[in-house]
């Protein structure tokens, strides 16, 4: 395979954004893509060839004409060009700061790929890890404000008999399409420009109990997976089936993307209505908790309502919707995940309060948070998850999070809940993109836009007596039962063995920060019985991703696993697939991409 690098080699990639790829179980075709280097260093045989063969695959019709007219080709080719280069939104960044690559533009690959892999994989490392990222947050003229407004694109690594094979799919091209035609989003966004955004002209439709069909990429739907969403029908193509029988991707918002597990092709949009028509639209979280049975967990926040309402659901194993309990004395804010343990659901509202007045408080949700607020209260609500209601509340110390840990019911009547608390609010703003392409990669003691929280455990006291005998819910304080020190601690993207969610449990995993400024270089492992700490920081330098466990099938204790982690390998420019001994964080394999992936939030593994 020739490719072309910088020194005038060849680089070849399979798919493009944008290209009419088919799904074949046959070798994927080939289309030539030119990577984000700088044109004038590619020799112009080289560019020929390029361009030439992108025409081949992509524009049959132009191949012909150019064959026929050989004297039209160069005319093509710089058609092709351009054409290409707007595809996929590429943005030229300069190879002086290689830790930014993965919050840039990066191509498309719709045919499977195999990975060369270093070390061995355990063979009964056998599955499909899916990740999600963004594409780019480039489309035209048009440039997302923050890290959480990426286009989304959606990545598939199949595992087995120690061998890799990727290949991704974008998930919201007829929105990127509008933009890059436009230059203005179309609807609110998380910190997007309130002056480039536009309402009416161009509308999404989502499956929502009232219309019977949603649209299939106008909106980005870019953080999470749930797998095997109750009450909907499989959807693989073809006589090929991935490890779920349905896979669903979500955000912080009332809007779900179904995508083909096997393929990764959208499918359809769709909203938490379908489940119940009843249930109030408004905000929601990206992290739903889930049930024993399939069962999802979720609040949905109605801020038209006086006071805010957070009206917290259940979608039971047959895919039908339940209010569990409303909750009317909470301030509104953004919540990015709920908690859970066996028998209850948990809401904790964190300081992120919306309400701050602009002249357009609706069209971004960073521009509508109020000034941080040192004396207000942290809230956790104990909601039963079979009769319903509010059972418990309690109070703390003011903080912001974004993800659980663990929760579970201990055998003291307590309710423990581990999270990553940051002291503020502030990585909601430090992590606007034009902040993560500049500052990422250089030492800062004091960087906001680093990706870390401090291992906390929470111990929610004698939860079974929250409500008095006369009926009257009590509040009560909550118990710091540990923290770790932030240097030797920090973590944020938790995982841990899934066996064990929800219930008393031992080891956590994490990325984690030695190195400030650096928004994420390591990956840790939290003993939570003796409070020790366990790092897997690479030789080189690397950005980690969110550690996704898979256990060992014939494991008999809770940390005999691996880790899988996409990570951006910053000497070599381009990422990897690393695989982590979860008892020792040693790397035992790792397998290397053509590319760099987009850095983003969340996976998920399926077992073959």
């Amino acid at each position: 395979m020739r490719q072309f690098n910088d020194d005038g080699g060849q680089y070849e990639i399979r798919g493009m954004s944008g290209a009419n790829v088919q799904h074949s179980t046959d070798e994927p075709h080939m289309a030539t893509l030119p990577m984000p280097i700088k044109i004038e260093a590619i020799p112009s045989l080289y560019l020929f060839t390029i361009i030439s063969r992108w025409i081949s695959f992509n524009c049959p019709f132009l191949s012909k004409i150019s064959i026929m007219f050989p004297s039209t080709f160069l005319v093509l080719s710089s058609i092709a060009l351009g054409i290409s280069t707007t595809a996929v939104d590429l943005h030229h960044q300069s190879p002086s700061n290689p830790f930014t690559l993965g919050f840039f533009g990066t191509p498309e690959i719709r045919g499977s790929i195999n990975l060369k892999v270093k070390g061995k994989i355990p063979r009964w490392v056998s599955g499909s890890l899916y990740r999600g990222a963004a594409a780019t947050w480039d489309s035209g003229n048009y440039t997302s404000e923050h890290w959480f407004d990426g286009f989304s694109r959606n990545h598939r690594f199949e595992v087995s008999d120690g061998k890799v094979s990727y290949h991704s799919r974008n998930a919201s091209d007829e929105l990127q399409d509008f933009v890059r035609e436009t230059g203005l989003y179309p609807g609110g966004s998380f910190g997007g420009d309130p002056c480039k955004a536009i309402f009416g002209a161009f509308q999404t439709t989502y499956r929502d109990g009232i219309n019977p069909v949603g649209n299939v990429s106008t909106d980005t739907v870019t953080v999470s997976f749930i797998t095997n969403f109750p009450g909907l029908d499989r959807n693989v193509s073809g006589t090929e089936h991935g490890p779920f029988v349905t896979l669903v991707k979500t955000t912080d918002g009332n809007a779900l993307q179904q995508l083909d597990p096997v393929f990764l092709e959208p499918i359809e949009l769709f909203t938490y209505q379908t489940t119940n028509v009843n249930i109030t639209d408004g905000k929601t979280c990206a992290h739903p908790a889930h049930g024993k049975s399939g069962e999802i967990y979720n609040y949905m926040l109605n801020t038209e309502a006086t006071p805010p309402e957070y009206n917290i659901f259940e979608v039971n194993s047959s895919g039908k919707g339940s209010i569990l309990a409303t909750i009317t004395d909470a301030p509104a804010a953004y919540i990015h995940s709920m908690f859970s343990t066996e028998n209850y659901v948990i809401l904790i509202v964190w300081q992120s309060d919306f309400g701050k007045k602009t002249s357009k408080p609706y069209y971004n949700v960073l521009d509508n948070l109020k000034e941080w607020d040192p004396e207000r209260k942290t809230l956790f609500y104990v909601v039963d998850k079979v009769k319903g209601g509010v059972v418990a509340k309690y109070t703390s110390e003011t903080f912001f999070a974004f993800h659980e840990i663990n929760s579970f019911e201990d055998s003291d009547g307590s309710i423990v809940i581990d999270l990553p608390a940051m002291k503020t609010n502030a990585f909601l703003e430090a992590a606007r993109i034009k902040n993560l392409r500049t500052y990422v990669g250089h030492h800062n003691a004091t960087a906001p836009h680093d990706l870390a929280g401090t291992f906390r455990r929470f111990r929610l006291q004698d939860y079974a007596h929250g409500i008095q005998a006369n009926g009257t819910l009590t509040t009560r304080p909550i118990v710091v039962d540990f923290e770790l020190d932030f240097k030797s601690g920090n973590i944020e993207l938790p995982r841990l063995n899934q066996a064990y969610h929800g219930k008393p449990y031992r080891y956590a995993y994490g990325i984690h920060i030695e190195e400030r400024g650096f928004f994420t270089d390591s990956l840790i492992k939290v003993d939570t019985h003796t409070r020790r700490t366990n790092i897997w920081k690479p030789r080189t330098p690397h950005l980690p991703s969110e550690p996704v466990f898979v256990a060992n099938p014939q494991g008999t204790c809770e940390d005999d696993g691996v880790l899988l982690t996409m990570a951006l390998d910053a000497n070599r420019k381009q990422s990897v697939l690393v695989v982590i001994d979860a008892k020792n964080m040693k790397e035992i394999a790792r397998a290397e991409m053509p590319l760099v992936a987009g850095f983003g939030f969340h996976g998920v593994w399926g077992n073959n």
